[in-house]
This record gives C-alpha cells, sequence and structure tokens, in this order.
C-alpha cells in the first residue's frame, strides 16, 4: 500500500485549511438534495455556485431569496415562503408554485410537465420565448407523465419524441429500433425531433437491429444525415429470404447474394467468398473493398490492413484509406515506430496520411 510521508499530510492539511479558508460560503443548504445551493458566510444571501465550484463556474446571489424558509427542492431548483426557483431566477409566472415538484430532471405541478432550458435539447431552445425557462410539454399529463427511455416519454393518451407530441395511434405504437416505429397505420421514419411517415408495410415491418428493419418486401434503410448533409434517406433493397440476414463484424449486413455496408450494397460482390478482414475493409475473391467501395488493384489473396488501419497494402501496393500510395514500396513499408504510428516509411521515404514528408519530423 502506498504510504505518505508526514510532511505530504502537513500540506495536504494546510491547503484544505486554505481553501476553507477562501471559501465565500458557509456551509450547503442542503448537501443532499444539491450540490450548489450554499449560505453565504453571513448567512444573510443564499448563493447559488455550481457544484460549489465557486472559482471556476462562479457564485451567484439568489435574489429576493427569503433565507429563513428557504429550501432546496432539487439540484437546480429552491422555493422559499414567497418564490419558486430555478437556479437563481424566479419562476413564479411559469409554474404553480404550490404543486411544483421535480422529478428525474423533469418538473411537474398540478397543470402541466416541463423541461428545465438547460435540460432542453439544444434545437428546441430557440422555441422558448424570451426570458422563460421553462418549456412547457403540449398537451402531457403530469398525472401519467413517464420517460420511456432518452428519446421517448408518454402518459396515458399521447406518445412523446423528444418532448414533441407525435400524432400516432396510442393503442399499436410501438418503437422499432433507433430509425424506425410504427402503429397499425404507418411505419414512420424517426428524425431528431419529428416523425416521416413511409411506405413501409406497418402489418410486417420487423426490427432487423438498431437500424435495419425488414417487411415482407424489402430491408430498409432510413439515414437523416449522409457526409454532414441532410438528406432524409430511406433506402429499400429487395429481401427474398428474411431469415438469411446475417451479420459480419459492426457493420456489413449479408442476405440473399447481397451485402450491405453502412446503407449501401456493395458493388460486383461475390457474398459466398466475401470475408471481414478488419474493421471497414473486406474482401471476396475478386476484389477488397473500403467501405462499399472497391480498392482498384489490391490483390484479395495477400492485401492485409496494418496495425493503423489508415494504411493497408498488398504484395504490390500501398493504400491509404484505400486510396493507391503510388510512391510507396510494399515490401518495405511499414510504421517507423509506436509513439508516431501514423509516420510509416519504405526505403525511399517518410509519410504521414499517405502523403511523402521529410522524416524529421
Amino acid at each position: 500500500m502506498l504510504k505518505h510521508s508526514p510532511i505530504s499530510y502537513l500540506l495536504l492539511f494546510v491547503f484544505s485549511s486554505i481553501g476553507q479558508a477562501c471559501s465565500p460560503f458557509e456551509g450547503p443548504v442542503d448537501k443532499e438534495k444539491s450540490d450548489s445551493y450554499y449560505y453565504s458566510k453571513s448567512k444573510k444571501e443564499v448563493r447559488y455556485s455550481p457544484m460549489g465550484n465557486w472559482f471556476e463556474l462562479g457564485n451567484s446571489k439568489v435574489d429576493s431569496a427569503d433565507v429563513e424558509s428557504f429550501e432546496v427542492i432539487d439540484r437546480d431548483f429552491g422555493k422559499d415562503k414567497n418564490h419558486v426557483f430555478y437556479k437563481t431566477q424566479i419562476i413564479d409566472s411559469e409554474v404553480d408554485k404550490e404543486t411544483f415538484i421535480v422529478k428525474e430532471f423533469l418538473c411537474f405541478d398540478k397543470n402541466r410537465v416541463y423541461v428545465p432550458i438547460d435540460y432542453t435539447p439544444y434545437d428546441l431552445r430557440g422555441l422558448l420565448p424570451e426570458n422563460r425557462y421553462m418549456m412547457v410539454i403540449d398537451r402531457a399529463n403530469p398525472k401519467t407523465y413517464v420517460k420511456v427511455d432518452s428519446d421517448w416519454s408518454k402518459d396515458d393518451a399521447n406518445y412523446f419524441y423528444n418532448y414533441q407530441r407525435v400524432d400516432v395511434d396510442y393503442q399499436t405504437f410501438e418503437v422499432i429500433n433507433d430509425h424506425f416505429a410504427k402503429d397499425k397505420n404507418m411505419v414512420y421514419l424517426l428524425k431528431s425531433f419529428s416523425l416521416l411517415e413511409s411506405s413501409v408495410d406497418p402489418a410486417t415491418a420487423q426490427r432487423v437491429d438498431e437500424r435495419y428493419i425488414v417487411d415482407k418486401n424489402n430491408l430498409y434503410d432510413f439515414q437523416q444525415y449522409r457526409e454532414s448533409e441532410e438528406v432524409d434517406s430511406l433506402v429499400s433493397f429487395k429481401c427474398f429470404d428474411s431469415n438469411s440476414l446475417n451479420f459480419l463484424g459492426k457493420s456489413f449486413l449479408l442476405f440473399d447474394d447481397k451485402v450491405i455496408f453502412d446503407g449501401v450494397e456493395l458493388p460486383d460482390v461475390d457474398s459466398r467468398s466475401f470475408k471481414v478482414v478488419k474493421d471497414y475493409y473486406s474482401k471476396d475473391k475478386n476484389h477488397v473493398y473500403a467501405g462499399s467501395k472497391i480498392i482498384n488493384g489490391a490483390d484479395p489473396a495477400s492485401f492485409e490492413v496494418l496495425e493503423t488501419t489508415f494504411y493497408s497494402k498488398d504484395k504490390n501496393h500501398v493504400f491509404g484509406e484505400g486510396i493507391l500510395i503510388e510512391e510507396a514500396d510494399a515490401e518495405t513499408f511499414g510504421p517507423i515506430d509506436l509513439n508516431k504510428n501514423i509516420l510509416h516509411k519504405d526505403k525511399n521515404h517518410t509519410y504521414q496520411w499517405g502523403k511523402i514528408v521529410e522524416e524529421e519530423m
């Protein structure tokens, strides 16, 4: 066991004493409920300091707070005989003071369910009027509202997707996976804050994994974004035998005579000889693939992926992310050392990210 010298304990005591002496607080209001509400040194004020880190995150007076009656509701909420507070702000005009409670980062009163502004998804914050701190969840019943998971919640009459009510058949609605949901009438595509309708057959639609679904006709993949561009793309692949669906690695899906990578079908693939080499590299008897693209000129028999997976090579060539590095000598190409593993060299040059560089870096 590690032992500390007496001088270490002395220094720890000194620094702890200095920290306590410099602290602007007398102590927490209720340390069991919040690490952010404190009494001032004089105990004449209530202060708000996130996690008590006054030096870096600030130390603000809770204006109008009555010290004698102030009590903590939750980490960022308090009340006194006159007001309800969110951090340092009075929110009396936004909520019912008498019935207001906080539970699992959500707020409730007898009339509504709320999401505090700092817990609201960033894209929704612009919907709040200026100087408002609580987003009302439209039509949510505070008596029955519950969170289902990080994206979904429900009450006795409605489902909510990222706190937005969705118009679905309540009795038959179900979430299939991360990208699809359905009811008796429709299969829905899940965008960040809304649902899109689709032509997928709801009666036979079923989950394949967290990404794909299949119905009686096709396999489906929905991508809201592709290469940082919003595309809202639903791609379908004819699927004759859903029982043949088979995953290889984390990203490759095989069925019938097809291979899919990241929602894209590999061209000219021989599914019988197909195998994953490493990460997003794969091959069959005829081709080598980086993702869904053929690596032109790569020899399947001798192809290998290096420890730094940016680089791969066969008996004749070296590739950087599947692109030929024309100057590289395959026989002598390899890493310089383990500490600079993106730096590689052959008998002629040193390379970084597939480009020739000076060796003295």
